[in-house]
């Protein structure tokens, strides 16, 4: 295994600098009671260092790599390293931390090994005389503390991922939960109203459709806001085509941001518009236009403006399920007032809003 892969296992178990925790000073505890010795260290190797995420008979919480007895140690993951006497050694005679303070002389180490093979340090073991009769048993059980120290460390990992993935999940909640209520608002609406059932199942669709769409501007957006004028035209887009395109017109000034619960309301406000459009109105015949237009201050405003309608009944005073997501659903939603009237030709809605319900978090206007 490569040195840049045993560290990104070790950075991968997030215990670097981490706080003491009692289940790894336990293993401790139990190594140098065990087999005798006067210090016992749980040793995790960065680059530089080996720092101790438990410990017993010592003050220091690291030392340098450089010096490390369990550097040597590593670099055979599959074995206990035993140094029965330090001053006697050629690799260690001379270490500071044998000539010095801790006065190493015993060393016995046994690596703490991922199941993908890297070794991130050792459970180990020392003294400040040397030791001759560290044999075949006491390095067994040796080994099996260590074992037991890396099912605490990958019990770790594993809590870090279900930690993760519950933040994840949580957090796709969060942001997705305006559109899974917003559909089980407009099921529940639909359900109650007098349409067949094929009528139902297209409608549903429409309404999943425009919202998926914005919940993808949102996704690139990473769920913050999106430009106003950038949802406009996605919301629109089931709506022109090459024959209509120069007769849909959108406003391009006074854009801002818009956050994610107001564009989902939005979205069903110029979905629900754009649909009566092209099935009774201006996109229905082939002179007819529509404008797109918006104002901002103490309140917004959003006004569609249809011209050249074929003669029609007046339908503003019906209570069909579009007239209800106009007339009731969105200015509920936007606290504000509006207004749906037909004029020989022309049709007109206005609706108000207020900021906050439209606008993102620390909104500016955009130029």
């Amino acid at each position: 295994m490569s040195e840049s892969e045993r560290l990104k296992a070790l950075a991968a178990t997030s215990l670097l600098d981490s706080e003491s925790e009692e289940r790894f000073n336990r293993l401790v505890r139990l190594a140098s009671n065990a087999l005798g010795t006067e210090v016992a260290l749980i040793s995790l190797l960065d680059e530089e260092r080996q720092w101790f995420k438990a410990k017993l008979g010592v003050d220091a919480s690291q030392t340098s790599r450089e010096h490390a007895f369990c550097h040597h140690a590593i670099q055979k993951p599959n074995e206990v390293m035993v140094v029965s006497d330090a001053s006697q050694d050629t690799r260690f005679r001379d270490n500071p931390l044998v000539t010095g303070g801790p006065n190493i002389a015993f060393y016995a180490g046994a690596p703490l090994v991922t199941k993908s093979g890297h070794a991130l340090g050792t459970l180990c073991v020392i003294d400040s005389k040397p030791r001759e009769n560290f044999g075949v048993q006491d390095q067994q059980i040796l080994r099996d503390l260590a074992l037991s120290v890396m099912t605490e460390i990958e019990l770790s990992n594993q809590n870090q991922i279900s930690s993760d993935l519950k933040l994840i999940n949580d957090e796709l909640q969060h942001r997705m939960g305006n559109m899974y209520a917003h559909i089980a608002g407009l099921v529940s609406m639909l359900g109650r109203s007098d349409i067949n059932k094929d009528q139902l199942v297209r409608r549903i669709r429409e309404k999943i459709t425009a919202l998926s769409q914005t919940q993808a501007l949102l996704a690139c957006n990473n769920y913050e806001s999106i430009p106003f004028t950038e949802l406009v035209a996605s919301a629109l887009t089931p709506f022109r085509d090459a024959h209509n395109a120069d007769r849909v017109n959108i406003q391009s000034d006074n854009d801002f941001h818009v956050s994610p619960r107001g564009a989902f309301i939005l979205t069903l406000m110029i979905n629900e518009l754009g649909t009566n459009a092209m099935k009774h109105g201006a996109l229905k015949s082939e002179s007819g236009s529509v404008d797109f237009t918006w104002t901002v201050g103490k309140k917004l405003s959003f006004k569609w403006d249809e011209r050249g309608l074929e003669p029609q009944v007046d339908f503003s005073n019906q209570k069909g399920f579009g007239s209800q997501i106009l007339k009731r659903i969105v200015p509920m939603d936007l606290q504000g007032d509006a207004e749906l009237k037909i004029l020989g030709e022309s049709l007109l809605y206005k609706v108000s809003a207020m900021p906050d319900r439209v606008y993102a978090e620390n909104n500016c206007q955009i130029t």
